[in-house]
Parts: C-alpha cells; structure tokens; sequence
C-alpha cells in the first residue's frame, strides 16, 4: 500500500523508491504484488513512465485520505512541537522546482530552525489542521486565515524543441490543432484562458491524457507527447537546458496569485514571521517571477 500511495503521489516509481529508501524495482513488485491480489490495474506502464489508469485514480484518494488520518494520529500522539519546528504547505511542483533549491538559504540563516514540508498535489486550500503555513494559491479564501499574496500566475503553452519542426511546426496558436494538448485536469481553465488571450477558438484538450500536477505535463510535454501548458516558473530550467521551448510570447495572467496563507492568529508568531519575510525576499530576488504589489506603488 505506501509503495501505490508513493508512486501515485509522485507520478514515478523512481520518485517513489527514492522516497522510500527502496529499489524502483522493489516500488514495482510492491505495486504489482497489489494489483494481483486486488485482480486491477492500476498503472500503465511503459518503458519512461507508469501513468494511474482509471482504476488508480478511483482509489489513490481513498488511500491517500488512509494516510493522512493515520499521520493525523499519529501527530496527536506526539508531544507538542516547540517553535523552532515550522511544517509548510507547499504545491508539489512549487516545492520541487522553487522552494527546495532555496531552503538552503534558510537553513543558513536560521540555523536553530527545523522545516518540514508537506507537499500537495491540490494547490488551493490551506490545511490548518496539519500544517504553520502554506504556498497556495487560495481560490476560496477564508476569514479565519492570513494571505499575503507573493507573486502574479502566468500561463504560458511550452513544448520539446522538435514540435517546433517538420511538417506539423508549431509557429501560431492555431498551429496547436496539430498536436494534443497535455493540461492538469484540476486546472483546465489554464488552456481556456490562454485560448481566449490569444484569440484562438476551436481547440479542445486531450481526452487521451490528463494529469494531477504541471510537473507531470511538462515532463510529458519533454518526451514529445504534446504541448503542456504551465505557470511560471515551474519551466525555467526545462527552458534554459532546451528541454523545452516556448513557443508563443504571450504570457496570461491567472485567475489566482500565489499567496502565503496561515491561521490569523498564528500570523505573528516568530517562526511564521521568519518564514513568511524570507520568502518574500526570495521572491523579489528571483528575476522569473512578478512579485505582487499594492495598486500605486511604484514597480
């Protein structure tokens, strides 16, 4: 069971087995072991990648839900943290391709600080119950809690650099009917409101193949399976290897900005404060990204 819940977590055995200490070898008996005794499938495999079938997708929320009332218990058992222990709820990608890069710089600067991080693939609402704080992007946004808003979301197409070649060429938006369009099936508004920015109509998502995280678009999108659509700056370093390509300019903002988000009564304590003021600093330092500000203060 933690060997399905891991790969299914991560999109990847290899991911899996790093987490868990174990072969990715071992991840794939484990979950084969399971969809034998069960007689389902639960992930297509192929020589890249192992993909949920719609089998997995039924039951990974089933057996992540398992896991995080058995983690609550457990935290509950425990005796109570001190204040130089500091939990944050961060988007899987944000974490993976921003923030774990960077936490070294706060671990140096707080060296008697202790931060854990608990990675989601559902970007949107904070878990106050499990967690200090959080990088969300807080679509429903709750009276009892904190935001401060950190950076604007801008959506842009990105594909591997040979879809840019050859007969079928990306070179305008409508050129995009060619190919199949790779999207985040909790977030299939990104494509529609590029779509309309770009004055494109007529283009629909694939129905072939949809994912829980961008991570795993673009990593779709890298092997040539069609063109993913991403938020800054989850692509910067696929760009800058060639990985991928942006085809387009355009840069369109989302509905919703990423927010540091707490419960307003914690929003003071010194941990959060040390937390929350660093990683407005790092924002500001990083050259990808458009930091919020207030309407009328200078740029």
């Amino acid at each position: 069971m933690t060997a399905f819940e891991a790969a299914a977590r991560l999109g990847s055995f290899r991911l899996a087995a790093g987490e868990l200490g174990i072969t990715r070898s071992a991840v794939s008996h484990q979950v084969k072991a399971l969809e034998q005794r069960l007689g389902i499938q639960f992930f297509r495999r192929d020589a890249r990648r192992a993909e949920l079938t719609q089998a997995g997708h039924i039951y990974y929320p089933a057996i992540r839900e398992a896991f995080d009332q058995i983690e609550t218990q457990t935290r509950a058992l425990r005796p109570a943290t001190n204040d130089n222990e500091l939990t944050i709820q961060v988007y899987f990608t944000v974490a993976l391709k921003w923030l774990i890069p960077r936490l070294h710089d706060f671990e140096r600067r707080y060296p008697d600080m202790k931060v854990r991080l608990s990675t989601s693939y559902f970007d949107w609402d904070f878990d106050e119950k499990h967690v200090d704080a959080g990088i969300i992007l807080a679509r429903n946004k709750s009276p009892q809690h904190y935001y401060r808003p950190l950076f604007r979301s801008l959506l842009t197409p990105v594909c591997a650099p040979e879809l840019m070649k050859g007969p079928n060429a990306i070179k305008t938006p409508q050129d995009l009917k060619k190919h199949k369009l790779l999207y985040v099936y909790t977030a299939e508004e990104d494509w529609h409101l590029w779509f309309e920015a770009a004055g494109v109509k007529g283009l629909k998502l694939s129905d072939r193949l949809a994912v829980d995280s961008y991570i795993l678009a673009q990593e779709a999108a890298v092997e040539g399976r069609g063109v993913a659509m991403t938020i800054g700056p989850f692509a910067t370093e696929e760009i800058k290897m060639g990985r991928l390509v942006q085809p387009f300019p355009l840069l369109v903002p989302h509905r919703h900005q990423w927010q540091f988000a707490c419960n307003s009564e914690n929003r003071m304590k010194p941990k959060i404060k040390r937390f929350e003021e660093w990683l407005v600093k790092q924002i500001a330092a990083d050259p990808t990204l458009e930091p919020y500000r207030e309407k009328g203060k200078a740029k």
